[in-house]
Order: C-alpha cells, then sequence, then structure tokens
C-alpha cells in the first residue's frame, strides 16, 4: 500500500495505518466504503444527537432569557445533558453487539426531540436538569453508534471528519437563520418547537446506517495479547485527557452567547457571531476529511494548539466584535479539527475499537463538569477566565497526545523493522 514502509496481513496494524510520522494514500476508499452516503447520514445524526453541544449558548441562551435562568443554572443544565450522554456512551460499550444500531439510532433521535420539545412548556429549573438529563441518555447512545461505525471504514480520520463538518454546519445554519426568524418572534417555544421538528426528519437518516458491525475482532494470544493491553492503557490515558480538553473547550463555546451579550452585542450580531463559530467548526471538518493522515499524526495536534491559542487570546482580549468573532472562528476550527485525529489514535491503540465509544463519553464527561465549573469563574459577567480555561486545558491534551502519537510512531517503526528481510 502507497505510504506504507511494509506490507501486512488485512486487519494488522501495519494494514490499516503507516509506519511512522509519514503520509497515507488510500485511493479506493470513497467507492469501497461508500463515504458519501456514511458522511451524509452520519452527519444528521451527529448534528441531531448533539445538538444541546453545538445549538448549546442559543438554547440555553434564549432560554435564560424566557425564564430568567442564571448562569450557574445554565451550567447545571448542560452539566445534566453531558453527563446523561456520558452513561449512555458507556453502556453501549456493554451491548453494542446486541442491538440494532438503525433502530437504536432512529428511537433515541425521535424521543429525544419530543423532550426538547417539552421543555418549551417549563420554567422550574430542577425539572429542566432531570429532562436534559434524559435527553442526554437518549442522544449518547445516537452519537457513539455513528463514531463506532465510522471506525469501521478504511480511513476513520476521513469519516469523522466529514460526518463532523455536515455535524457543525447543520447547526451553524441553525445559528444564523433562528435568532431573527424563530427566536424574534416566539422566544424559546418557537426554539425548542421548530428544533425538535428538524431533529425527527433528520431521525430518518438511519435508515442509511449499518445495523451492527462489520466485524468484530478476535482477541489475540500471547505477547501480542500483552502488548494490546499496555496499549489499551495508554488509551485510557488519552480517553481521560478528552474529558478533560472537552471540559475547558465546552465551556468557552456554552458561554460564548453570554460573552457576547455581556460585551453589548445585538442579537443579530451575536447570531452571526455563532454562525460564523461553527462555519469555522465546519471547516475544521472538512480539513481533517480531505487532509485525513497525509501529514503524518503529530502535525495535526500542533496545528490546532497554534490556531487554538490564537483564537483563544482574541476572545480573552476582546478588543472590539469583528477580534472576538474570529477568535470564536479560530478557536472551532482547532477544536473541531483535532477530535477526529483523538478518536483515530484511540481506534489504534484498541484493535478491537470497542474502547471508541469512551471517547464521546469523555467529551461528554468533560462536558459535565466544565460547564459547572466555568459557571463559577464568571466574575461579575466577566467571562475572560472561562477563556483560559479552555486555553490551559488544551495545552494539556497537547502534551498528552504527542507522547501517545510518539509511542504510537515508535510502535510502528518497531514493527516494520521486524518486518525487514535478514
Amino acid at each position: 500500500m502507497p505510504g506504507t514502509a511494509a506490507t501486512a496481513a488485512p486487519g494488522s496494524r501495519l494494514s490499516v495505518l503507516p509506519a511512522g510520522d509519514v503520509p497515507v494514500s488510500r485511493p479506493g476508499d470513497i467507492v469501497k466504503d461508500k463515504l458519501i452516503t456514511f458522511i451524509f447520514a452520519a452527519g444528521c445524526l451527529s448534528a441531531a444527537s448533539a445538538l444541546p453541544f453545538n445549538f448549546g449558548p442559543l438554547i440555553f441562551g434564549t432560554a435564560a432569557d424566557a425564564f430568567g435562568f442564571t448562569p450557574q443554572h445554565i451550567g447545571y443544565f448542560g452539566s445534566a445533558y453531558m453527563f446523561g450522554f456520558s452513561v449512555s456512551s458507556i453502556a453501549l460499550y456493554f451491548f453494542m453487539h446486541r442491538i440494532n444500531w438503525q433502530l437504536a439510532m432512529g428511537f433515541g433521535t425521535v424521543a429525544g426531540a419530543g423532550i426538547f420539545a417539552a421543555t418549551a412548556a417549563i420554567s422550574n429549573p430542577a425539572v429542566w436538569i432531570l429532562l436534559w438529563f434524559v435527553i442526554g441518555l437518549l442522544f449518547g447512545q445516537v452519537f457513539s453508534l455513528v463514531v463506532r461505525a465510522a471506525m469501521d471504514l478504511s480511513d476513520p480520520t476521513r469519516a469523522y471528519g466529514g460526518k463532523l463538518a455536515l455535524e457543525t454546519f447543520i447547526p451553524a445554519i441553525m445559528l444564523l437563520l433562528f435568532p431573527p426568524l424563530v427566536v424574534s418572534h416566539w422566544g424559546y417555544t418557537g426554539l425548542a418547537l421548530v428544533a425538535a421538528l428538524l431533529l425527527v426528519l433528520m431521525a430518518v437518516t438511519a435508515r442509511s446506517m449499518p445495523a451492527r458491525a462489520r466485524s468484530i475482532n478476535v482477541q489475540p494470544a500471547g505477547a501480542q495479547a500483552v502488548r494490546n493491553r499496555a496499549h489499551q492503557l495508554l488509551a485510557w490515558l488519552g480517553i481521560i485527557t478528552i474529558a478533560i480538553y472537552f471540559g475547558g473547550q465546552l465551556s468557552v463555546w456554552i458561554f460564548a452567547e453570554r460573552a457576547a451579550d455581556s460585551l453589548g452585542y445585538s442579537l443579530e450580531s451575536i447570531g452571526l457571531l455563532l454562525f460564523l463559530g461553527k462555519c469555522g467548526a465546519g471547516f475544521g471538518g472538512v480539513i481533517a476529511a480531505v487532509v485525513g493522515e497525509r501529514f503524518g499524526r503529530w502535525k495535526p495536534h500542533l496545528f490546532s494548539i497554534l490556531v487554538m491559542t490564537l483564537g483563544q487570546v482574541l476572545l480573552i482580549t476582546h478588543v472590539n466584535y469583528w477580534a472576538f468573532t474570529s477568535g470564536a472562528f479560530l478557536f472551532e476550527i482547532a477544536w473541531a479539527y483535532i477530535v477526529s485525529y483523538q478518536v483515530a489514535v484511540i481506534a489504534y491503540l484498541d484493535e478491537t475499537k470497542r474502547m471508541t465509544v469512551f471517547a464521546p463519553a469523555a467529551m461528554a464527561l468533560g462536558g459535565s463538569y466544565g460547564p459547572a465549573v466555568a459557571g463559577h469563574l464568571v466574575d461579575e459577567n466577566n467571562y475572560e477566565n472561562v477563556f483560559r480555561m479552555g486555553l490551559f486545558t488544551a495545552f494539556i491534551c497537547f502534551i498528552v497526545f504527542s507522547l501517545l502519537v510518539y509511542v504510537i510512531i515508535r510502535d510502528q517503526r518497531g514493527s516494520a523493522a521486524g518486518m525487514q528481510p535478514g
């Protein structure tokens, strides 16, 4: 295979990934895996199940205006959703091969949409916490099954990046259109009902997703089993780091609308800011889908942290509206771009790929603690500490995943050297 240092049996590490931090080419992926069809269906389902994640600033910001919720309430709502999401993702590890994936994704999306619509008639913050926990339970299984299905494709980085692009462009368009067309006329009630209807429409695409895993790997024995266990321990380190990373980044996004409002920006300006931010996430996914592993494994992490740093600095300093908006745009590019590479690292370290469902769980766990912590960092309507938290957790993630990539590269080079003729 072009881009590899040696040829190995199908299904082995060397047949799937490049030897060393070098490009890899897979020209037949789109035809073989029906990548375009997968990206459309997976993108719609991910957009639906992650809507409180990507659309959260407008959902919770509009609800705060309608029902008088405080920043602390908003943090608890986001945390409840993410906690339910993570519980569902973790549970999926134990029964993912016993259920029909299409039915689970379709039901989870429709049921979650119904509960989301019901929040329009409820103003009690305690009940809201419970409802958003249940929505998280339903949407968590949908999102995690999409991630697991992507890992069955020949190039999971491209598949994940492609679905991420659609997953973020859909809420980006909603963030642009909802403030002037829906929220300004019908407030939170209109937002919840129209969004729920769109979720039901997106649930139809579950029919185009696989009903089960492509294959269930047989556990190896002997020395290979020992090495796999060591790799799985490293995968757990990566999963924990993803939780830390998402705690910071989701907090930035959840409070972006409130921060913009505190700076005196108009409703239309905030809608444009959130739209451009989500466009940035979409572009990040497109870059990952197009580039894949052509520049190796470590360079994407370096690119992400550089862009992330610039974006967060612009958010912290907020010199003017366009500087703040540019910061949100760059922040979202960096955040979305690197996610597919993070999940690909977990997939490499765990040959069974079952641990990949823990990646969404880690994202959600990060989201469950992040907004709650960030809500208490807000100092008299000043959100700069929230942005500093996002930058700090990004650097932690960069350091840890740089070490994990180094281990992978060393492992690949050692395996390739061992296969050279003596």
